[in-house]
């Protein structure tokens, strides 16, 4: 009766460290919104939140993507091979240190779609001690005439026509709707001539730049009042 307690209390303690997390991921937000034969790499950060020294593996758990699509990982040089959901290698993390050397890839293919990628990371001494994290992707056909920005949140095109004589264009997407995005319409002195809100359930803005002088001018994209990206438009007559 006694040995049977013993076992017990020696099963609880084991079982009770084995479910402790020595792991956690950092930046948790892995949602992307990326355009048809698009390419996007994303880094996973890691930390080792224990005291002591693990050997961490990882394992891809599930790969749901289109038939067009291609995804791999790497972790410093080690990389994937065809065929294969694990590495054959562990990598050293130090108690609090935080490694941004593990990179996903995904070829976005041909066609819009959904895709989700699934890793695991864990104690290579106590493969229970394990965090996981998703990568979720939406594929879209963005139709757009050149990136002049592109994030999770907004794509934005290339002013045209560029020069331009009467009116302009920009075409854009917005995916968050509770940014806001304006852009700034400035001339060679850095003066502000124009501001022209984008509206989250639009997709273009008109501006007509028969009332400018012809010349340099520049215009510039800010999300949340933070200026992103500032390209040049001509203006003749």
């Amino acid at each position: 009766m006694v040995k049977r307690l013993y076992l017990f209390l020696i099963g609880l303690f084991i079982a009770t460290g084995a479910f402790s997390q020595s792991l956690q991921v950092i930046d948790t937000q892995f949602n992307h919104r990326i355009a048809i034969g698009e390419e996007v790499h994303t880094i996973i950060k890691l930390k080792n939140i224990s005291d002591r020294p693990i050997h961490v593996m990882v394992r891809r758990e599930e790969a749901q993507i289109g038939s067009s699509q291609k995804t791999s990982f790497c972790w410093d040089n080690d990389c994937l091979e065809a065929g294969f959901d694990q590495l054959s290698v562990s990598h050293l993390i130090q108690p609090g240190e935080i490694i941004e050397t593990f990179e996903s890839s995904l070829s976005a293919g041909l066609d819009e779609t959904f895709a989700n990628i699934k890793y695991s990371f864990y104690d290579r001494d106590n493969p229970v001690d394990a965090v996981s994290v998703s990568l979720e992707y939406t594929v879209e056909d963005q139709k757009l005439r050149g990136f002049m920005f592109n994030s999770n949140s907004i794509s934005l095109s290339d002013i045209y026509p560029n020069p331009v004589s009467d009116v302009a264009f920009i075409s854009y997407l917005i995916y968050d709707e509770e940014i806001d995005a304006k852009i700034e319409l400035h001339n060679v002195l850095g003066s502000k001539v124009g501001v022209y809100s984008l509206n989250p359930v639009e997709q273009e803005l008109k501006i007509n730049t028969l009332e400018f002088k012809p010349g340099v001018y520049f215009y510039t994209l800010y999300v949340d009042n933070e200026g992103k990206v500032t390209k040049k438009l001509v203006i003749k007559k």
